[in-house]
């Protein structure tokens, strides 16, 4: 069984004073799900509620992996 498709809107906010180019994932209304650093070209987002880590090639890949791990795990 798998679960019907649903829209969940997000803002990326970028952290500014911090050593790597950095963002946060949000939902608005609720809370951080994640947050995405860029570290030697590659994108580690770490989830809010359980600290996994995560790594893509891309900022819009890790915001997708990001999404996806939480309407997975956290929702």
């Amino acid at each position: 069984m798998s679960k019907k498709p649903e829209n969940i809107n997000v803002e990326i906010n970028e952290i500014k004073g911090k050593e790597n180019p950095t963002w946060e994932v949000v939902i608005p209304q609720k809370k951080s799900i994640g947050v995405i650093e860029k570290i030697a070209g590659r994108y580690r987002a770490t989830t809010g509620k359980t600290n996994s880590i995560l790594y893509a090639k891309s900022l819009e890949s890790s915001i997708n992996d990001l999404l996806s791990y939480f309407a997975l795990h956290e929702k």
